[in-house]
């Protein structure tokens, strides 16, 4: 936990640089996100913080607390919240990263391992909101299209959101991916290490870096990501990838 808590910590002060002096106008330029300005992720990240630290008053009450009514009006209170300046969406993100910080902080120690609802409608422990905002923090500061890349995401980030997406992908769509890094002697499969091999049906497995696995996983991207064989030869280009989230 604590190491998710520095890499939320590093992923918020790493955003916020990036939102500090933009020109107003390009608020509304074009973001890594299809029909999202800028504005709209710069909203999105300060109201993520807000739906997480509902879950959180959710772990410290017990009372039911969902991250959002509804995906319309998620989808609604981010294209709201994509009109205000560039002074209000900074104040936004600094002002809800620190209350949920504060929700962090607050919380028991015998609630860390409390259950509560993800927007997917998944139970999870509350301790994993904090990966999760992990997550959104250095995947969105590329979104924002303003300088940020995947190759400013520390290793163990990187390396911890390529397993979730391998993982999402088997277990909600029973679609197996294996992926071989080309800059280290490591493999990645659903479920992690140790886990073995789909039963049955077809195994794609990819072959890249890191930074052009986690950028094809993640839909960003797919230069330098091919299929190879199981003797280790490229045999083709990697297909588009699933959808993640």
């Amino acid at each position: 936990m604590a190491l998710d808590l520095a890499l939320a910590r590093d992923g918020q002060a790493s955003f916020d640089r990036l939102i500090r002096d933009p020109d107003p106008e390009d608020l509304q330029g074009e973001s890594l996100l299809p029909a999202w300005t800028r504005a709209h992720v710069i909203a999105h990240i300060g109201y993520n913080a807000r739906a997480l630290a509902r879950l959180v008053q959710w772990a410290q009450t017990g009372i039911e607390n969902p991250m959002y009514e509804s995906p319309e009006s998620r989808a609604d209170e981010i294209d709201l919240g994509s009109t205000l300046s560039h002074t209000s969406l900074a104040r936004l993100s600094s002002r809800e990263a620190a209350r949920l910080e504060e929700a962090w902080t607050n919380l028991p120690d015998d609630r860390w391992t409390y259950k509560v609802k993800n927007a997917q409608g998944r139970m999870i422990p509350i301790s994993e909101t904090i990966w999760m905002r992990a997550r959104e923090l250095w995947l969105h500061a590329i979104d924002l299209n303003n300088g940020a890349t995947v190759q400013d995401i520390p290793q163990p980030a990187a390396a911890r959101i390529l397993q979730d997406v391998l993982t999402t992908w088997e277990v909600r769509d029973g679609h197996y991916v294996r992926a071989v890094l080309t800059d280290a002697h490591t493999d990645f499969q659903p479920g992690g290490e140790g886990q073995t091999e789909a039963a049955g049906g077809d195994i794609l497995t990819i072959s890249g870096t890191l930074t052009n696995l986690l950028t094809w996983a993640t839909g960003r991207g797919h230069d330098g990501v091919v299929v190879i064989n199981a003797d280790g030869r490229e045999i083709g280009p990697a297909p588009a990838a699933h959808r993640w989230i």
